[in-house]
């Protein structure tokens, strides 16, 4: 999907050229960048400030190696953070490529690379409230009474286990958003709330009483669920 979201800018604004001549004679200038792609190909961690600086800002010039990098290193965090907004794999993969392609699109906005974890995941977070907007405006003007009826029903033949998970991705997802992207990066992902309230633009405090209320309403919503049943026995 990388290539996918390179395309996609190559079309828009930075007209990337994959093209390298395998032949051509490395002066001075050629060892060292080869040599900085030989560590984006090895992996380096960019978890080490000054590595993601650099990647950053030769990310900005259109640098394949460097974007690579950027891309294998938030791919997998990424999608398991928008999974847990759709719950679908494909639209999961769909929404992950509009994120990298802002992403892209958008380095030359980021002033302080510092800050550069918390504005890629605040895309992110944008980009999947966005989705939840869409999804629920359908929702409510598509959905046919006896398709709920039907998923209400499919629930009895459920294990245990399955009906646990599937209540808990329901009391999740019937979180309000903010309450929802404070749930899932703290608990879900472990995300300290000094670097949720980057993310989302809020106070640290106010991350905190976003999680405890998350946490006391997906409590609640379980509690509710399992008197359901037992009165349902």
């Amino acid at each position: 999907m990388f290539f996918l979201v390179v395309t996609a800018i190559h079309e828009t604004q930075y007209r990337i050229s994959v093209a390298y001549s395998a032949t051509m004679e490395l002066d001075t200038e050629s060892r060292i960048m080869a040599e900085e792609e030989k560590k984006l190909a090895n992996g380096r961690n960019l978890s080490d400030p000054f590595f993601l600086k650099d990647v950053i800002r030769r990310s900005r010039k259109g640098d394949i190696q460097a974007m690579e990098a950027i891309y294998n290193h938030f791919n997998r965090p990424l999608f398991n953070l928008v999974y847990r907004y759709t719950y679908n794999s494909e639209m999961a993969e769909d929404l992950l490529q509009d994120i990298f392609l802002k992403v892209f699109s958008h380095l030359h906005d980021i002033r302080n690379e510092e800050t550069f974890v918390g504005w890629i995941y605040r895309i992110a977070v944008n980009t999947c409230y966005s989705y939840l907007r869409r999804k629920k405006s359908q929702l409510q003007r598509t959905l046919p009474l006896d398709e709920v009826e039907g998923k209400i029903e499919g629930e009895n033949y459920k294990s245990g286990d399955e009906i646990m998970k599937k209540s808990l991705d329901d009391a999740i997802q019937n979180l309000p958003d903010k309450m929802k992207s404070t749930f899932i990066l703290h608990d879900v992902q472990g995300f300290k709330h000094r670097e949720i309230s980057q993310m989302l633009g809020c106070s640290t405090g106010t991350s905190k009483s976003q999680l405890f209320k998350a946490r006391m309403k997906i409590r609640e919503y379980l509690g509710n669920k399992t008197m359901f049943k037992e009165r349902g026995k």
